[in-house]
């Protein structure tokens, strides 16, 4: 058939509005440009009417069409785009060159997408979604052909990954689930010929069992439908090979255990008429519990809509029934596209659906990112992911990324609220902020004007990008002398675990070279950058410690090293009495840590002596105790520096971690480590390691900690 023709039929058959001038000069254009250019096996030619068709089927405008037979232009040599442009307008080629632009879609033997792919095609969806439809029409036609039109397997197998990975999702998302099918069906024989072919065996197999089964129930519906005067449209409806591999694959299902293998479509006039064939079919046949979801009270974020419920039919067989009326249908082939109406060129695009506002979001949050591969890998897990549906107290539905918890949900009803919140319920019952919301629940934000604000540690919680950098943001904006403080703290905090001199802060030629090397001017602007979280104060310590260690000359080390290991063998053979052994060589466990005051018992080493241990300690058991034990005591005046270390509990509060820190200097104890946990209940654990002379100070030192406001629980540990 004459190319025009084909495309003013397919044109026709969609009422599609054309004009025959445009149409004309479009083909007969494509026709001169594409002499002796080929696309794999075939034609240029017949490339782009096949893609044109597909295009035409989504019904959106001609200008998608002519766009879509134009889209071969770019492998045409001496191309001039500013002739193009006065010859066929900017609408048609604009849609021409950013889908060229989105040929980097392409995996090219990687193994995923880069972030730039990822913003370009954002971009693409936000100014012109035809762009996008262009794009997948194109690649669910090579993919139909990819049998006769690829030579390669190597090529073919890349496409494949290509679909699964990027094509397929952007069309679920976009909500175009036949698109989607058909792709992954595709490539799915593609990648895993073996498996696709099993299971086609495995369907074939009781294929037509199967087909009379829900002949026989499309029947009885028909029937109880008429008796209730509702006029309906009832088909059995295909399950796709790749959906039916994943479920078998992650749920480990053999194929008859799947309910929606057999499976029925009733399309309606109206939602009226969606709840009342529920009704009929739920009397007729007996529904299977937990199997019921409401898509059109709560559509999906792809604007998907159908009740979809599991009966039991005869002989207790159970099958999937969707209903849906035949907008919600449209909507469920061609998704965005339903939503899509384009005016005259003049006016190029409509307003947007308010439906596919999440299309500008992804823009906002990506403008606001500092660092666009970070950020936009997380927009990928956003808008790829799945999502769950929860309730306001005055029941507005808000979706969220599968993960989100009550901060989140927060920031998505308003920044304001969330600035102000203190607490949240879910259900009615009051739960920590960082608890991740699950489908159906009915979330309330507790909110205060004496609240402070977010905290680096929600950051720990959110999941969404928005809320992340709305809280950045918010931190960024704090008062100086607040982050300055906070810094301050993380940072000493960092020093106290590296064991650098305390004095090291003090050497100019140490602080100017961390300095140098994190970008800072000067301490405070250190200080104030990790106050509200732009770096972490790990990487400015370890700069420092780099700093000093360069510094020092190796018999400096050596003084160094000597200073912290005092001839400590000397030191403990001088503190224990070993029975009927003088100058025995001993060792203190480091697995129980005694110090002076524990009952202590000795266990006689093959190479080191005699170790010595707590009598409690549990490692005992696990030696050869009872053969080779021996009596140890302290003696009178064992007097030296022994480590203990130590778990407090307490409930989280601002300043905790100083009036620790400054008890322990009241005490004149010298901290050896201290490591923070805060746990998801807001409560903390701050794991200790001090020095103290016997178990009196020791004791003495659990007392006053017990005594600091918060501090619920300190207890010695091995």
């Amino acid at each position: 058939m004459n190319p025009y023709n084909e495309i003013v039929e397919i044109l026709e058959s969609e009422n599609i509005k054309y004009k025959k001038e445009e149409l004309e000069k479009v083909v007969k254009y494509a026709q001169d440009a594409y002499v002796n250019i080929s696309k794999g096996s075939v034609t240029m030619m017949e490339h782009v009417i096949g893609v044109a068709k597909e295009v035409a089927l989504l019904r959106i405008d001609d200008v998608s069409v002519y766009a879509a037979i134009l889209h071969g232009v770019v492998k045409c040599k001496d191309l001039d785009f500013k002739k193009l442009r006065k010859e066929f307008g900017n609408e048609i080629i604009d849609i021409i060159e950013t889908a060229d632009k989105l040929s980097c879609l392409n995996l090219r033997g990687k193994e995923k997408v880069d972030s730039e792919i990822l913003r370009n095609m954002f971009l693409a969806i936000a100014k012109d979604i035809r762009t996008v439809i262009l794009k997948l029409s194109d690649r669910l036609y090579n993919m139909r052909n990819i049998n006769t039109n690829v030579n390669r397997e190597d090529i073919k197998i890349n496409m494949a990954k290509e679909c699964l990975q990027v094509y397929a999702p952007i069309a679920h998302r976009l909500g175009m689930s036949k698109v989607k099918s058909e792709l992954e069906d595709i490539s799915f024989r593609v990648l895993m010929p073996e498996e696709y072919a099993s299971i086609k065996r495995q369907i074939d197999e009781k294929k037509k069992e199967r087909e009379k089964y829900i002949e026989n129930r499309i029947a009885e519906i028909n029937e109880s439908l008429k008796e209730q005067k509702i006029e309906a449209t009832v088909y059995g409806r295909p399950k796709h090979f790749y959906s039916i591999y994943k479920k078998m694959s992650e749920k480990h299902y053999a194929i008859d255990d799947l309910f929606d293998l057999l499976a029925i479509r009733v399309i309606v006039n109206s939602v009226k008429d969606c709840y009342s064939v529920l009704g009929i079919v739920h009397d007729k046949f007996k529904p299977m519990p937990g199997r019921f979801k409401d898509y059109i009270a709560v559509p999906k974020v792809n604007m998907y809509q159908s009740l979809h419920t599991t009966v039991f039919g005869e002989g207790g067989k159970p099958f999937e029934i969707q209903i849906r009326t035949w907008d919600m249908h449209n909507i469920a082939e061609r998704g965005v596209a339903a939503h899509f109406s384009y005016k005259e060129k003049s006016k190029k695009v409509s307003k947007s659906d308010e439906k596919i506002i999440w299309l500008r979001q992804t823009l906002e949050m990506q403008k606001e990112l500092a660092d666009n591969t970070q950020n936009l890998d997380k927009i990928k897990s956003e808008m790829f992911g799945e999502e769950v549906f929860v309730f306001t107290p005055k029941g507005d539905i808000k979706s969220l990324p599968k993960g989100s918890t009550t901060i989140d949900f927060a920031y998505s009803i308003h920044q304001k609220i969330a600035e102000k919140m203190i607490g949240a319920k879910i259900n009615g019952k009051m739960v920590p902020m960082s608890t991740k919301l699950e489908n159906t629940d009915i979330v309330d934000i507790i909110t205060s004007t004496n609240s402070k604000g977010p905290n680096r540690d929600w950051l720990k919680y959110v999941k969404t990008t928005s809320a992340k950098n709305k809280i950045t943001s918010f931190l960024k904006k704090q008062g100086r002398e607040i982050n300055l403080a906070k810094g301050k703290e993380l940072f000493e905090k960092e020093l106290r675990k590296k064991k650098l001199p305390k004095d090291i802060l003090s050497k100019d030629e140490f602080v100017k070279e961390m300095l140098k090397r994190s970008n800072f001017n000067t301490l405070d602007d250190a200080y104030e950058n990790i106050g509200f979280g732009s770096i972490s104060p790990v990487k400015v310590v370890n700069r420092l410690e780099e700093a000093y260690n360069e510094s020092l000359k190796k018999d400096e080390k050596e003084v160094v090293i000597k200073k912290k290991n005092t001839n400590k063998k000397s030191q403990e053979s001088d503190m224990v009495e070993v029975e009927n052994i003088t100058n025995c060589k001993v060792k203190f466990a480091r697995c129980c840590m005694p110090i002076p005051g524990d009952e202590i018992v000795g266990y006689i080493t093959f190479s080191n002596g005699v170790s010595v241990h707590r009598k409690d300690c549990k490692s005992l058991i696990n030696l050869d105790y009872n053969t080779r034990k021996i009596n140890v005591k302290w003696k009178n005046k064992a007097k030296a520096n022994f480590v203990a270390k130590l778990k407090v509990k307490s409930n989280n509060r601002n300043n905790l971690i100083a009036d620790v820190i400054s008890k322990l200097n009241d005490l004149k104890l010298e901290t050896l480590k201290f490591n923070t946990r805060v746990l998801p209940d807001r409560e903390v654990d701050i794991e200790l390691e001090i020095n103290v002379s016997d178990i009196d100070s020791l004791q003495k030192a659990i007392k006053e900690l017990r005594k600091i406001d918060s501090v619920f629980d300190v207890k010695r540990v091995h």
